[in-house]
C-alpha cells in the first residue's frame, strides 16, 4: 500500500486550530444551556410562584399548590368556613425564576400575605353615617340588634319615644370578619362591655363634680348618671365614684312628656329629652287653662270659655309651633 504524503505543517496547524475553536464553541453552548435551565430563562428551568394582589407583588413561594395552601390557612384564621371568606384584593399567580427571586419561608410568606391582604365575608351591615359599625348574619338579626340597643341605652320608664339621632341603615355587603357577630345578643353585649365603667375614683378634699368630670374627659351629666346613689351637692370625701366608659357608637334619643302643677290650679306639660340615658333638656309644650273663676273672681268681669295658650318662651316648642331637632327622622331601613 502506498504511503500518504505528509501534510503541509501549516495546513496541520490550521486544522488543529479549527478543531479547537469548534470544541470551545460546543463547550460554551453546553454551559450556556445549563445556566439558562437553572436561571429559568428557558422552559425546564427552576421555577417559583409570585403571589400578587391588585398587581402589587407580595411574596414568592415554591409552587402553586403551596400558594393555595397558604391562602386557605389565612381564610381559616378568620374563624369562618373558608368557602364563606374572600379576599378584598384581586389575587394573581406568576411563574418566575427561583434563582432570581428568592423563595420565602412558610412563616415569612404567611406574614407578608397577612399584612397585605384583607379578608371579607358577607353579612348584614349596620351603617352609621355610611360607615360599617357591626354586621350580623342576616337583616332580621341586624334589625333585632338595633331594637335591643334602643332598649339598652334608653332611660327606664314607660310612654317614651325612643330613636337614633344618627342616620342608620342595614345593608347586605362584604365586611371584615372581625365586625361580624353571630347573634344580636353577642353584638349588644360587646357594645355594652365597651361602654361600661372601667375604673373608680376616690373623692379627695377640694374635689367637685365639675373637676372630676373635666379630669376624666367626660360631662358632669354622664358622671352623675353613672353614680345615681351619690349626692353631688354634698360630695362626701372618700366616696367611690364610677367613671363611665366609652360613649355608645349610636346616640339613643328618648323623649317623655310629663305634667307639672302651676299656681292657681293650672298645669304645664313638659317634654324631657335624654341622650343615652342622660337628661339634656326640658321644653315647655303647653299650659292648661285655669279653673273657672281662678283668675276672674269678680263676677262682673266676663270670663272666656277657654284661656288663650300662653306663648312658649324663646327656644321652646308648642303643639302648634314646633321645630324639635330631636323629632323622629331616622328610620331603620333595610
Amino acid at each position: 500500500m502506498a504511503k500518504s504524503e505528509p501534510k503541509d505543517p501549516q495546513q496541520l496547524v490550521q486544522s488543529l486550530q479549527r478543531r479547537l475553536w469548534i470544541e470551545r464553541a460546543v463547550g460554551l453552548l453546553i454551559l450556556t444551556t445549563i445556566a439558562a435551565l437553572y436561571l429559568g430563562a428557558i422552559p425546564g428551568g427552576r421555577r417559583a410562584v409570585l403571589i400578587s394582589a391588585n398587581g402589587e407583588p407580595i411574596t414568592v413561594v415554591a409552587s402553586r399548590p403551596q400558594a393555595n395552601a397558604l391562602l386557605d390557612r389565612l381564610q381559616e384564621s378568620s374563624g369562618f368556613p373558608p368557602d364563606r371568606v374572600e379576599f378584598a384584593e384581586k389575587l394573581t399567580f406568576h411563574g418566575v425564576s427561583a434563582a432570581r427571586n428568592p423563595i420565602a419561608t412558610e412563616h415569612e410568606a404567611l406574614k407578608a400575605l397577612d399584612q397585605k391582604l384583607t379578608l371579607i365575608v358577607q353579612g348584614a351591615a349596620i351603617l352609621v353615617g355610611g360607615e360599617v359599625l357591626i354586621a350580623l348574619p342576616d337583616q332580621q338579626e341586624a334589625v333585632r340588634t338595633l331594637s335591643m340597643l334602643l332598649k339598652e341605652f334608653a332611660p327606664p320608664g314607660e310612654n317614651m319615644t325612643v330613636y337614633f339621632k344618627e342616620r342608620v341603615k342595614v345593608d347586605v355587603r362584604k365586611v371584615s370578619p372581625d365586625k361580624l357577630y353571630p347573634s344580636a345578643e353577642e353584638a349588644v353585649a360587646k357594645i355594652v362591655e365597651a361602654t361600661a365603667p372601667k375604673k373608680e375614683y376616690l373623692v379627695k378634699p377640694g374635689d367637685s363634680a365639675w373637676k372630676i368630670a373635666r379630669d376624666n374627659d367626660i360631662t358632669v351629666a354622664r358622671l352623675q348618671n353613672a353614680n345615681l346613689n351619690v349626692d353631688f351637692e354634698r360630695l362626701p370625701i372618700g366616696a367611690k365614684l364610677r367613671i363611665p366608659g366609652e360613649l355608645p357608637p349610636l346616640t339613643i334619643i328618648a323623649r317623655r312628656d310629663i305634667e307639672e302643677p302651676l299656681p292657681g290650679g293650672r298645669k304645664k306639660k313638659i317634654r324631657i329629652t335624654y341622650e343615652n340615658r342622660v337628661e339634656i333638656k326640658r321644653d315647655l309644650i303647653s299650659r292648661s287653662a285655669p279653673p273657672p273663676g281662678a283668675l276672674y273672681p269678680n263676677p262682673a268681669v266676663p270670663q272666656p270659655e277657654t284661656s288663650p295658650r300662653a306663648e312658649a318662651p324663646s327656644g321652646t316648642s308648642t303643639e302648634e309651633q314646633s321645630d324639635d331637632p330631636y323629632r323622629w327622622k331616622d328610620e331603620i331601613s333595610e
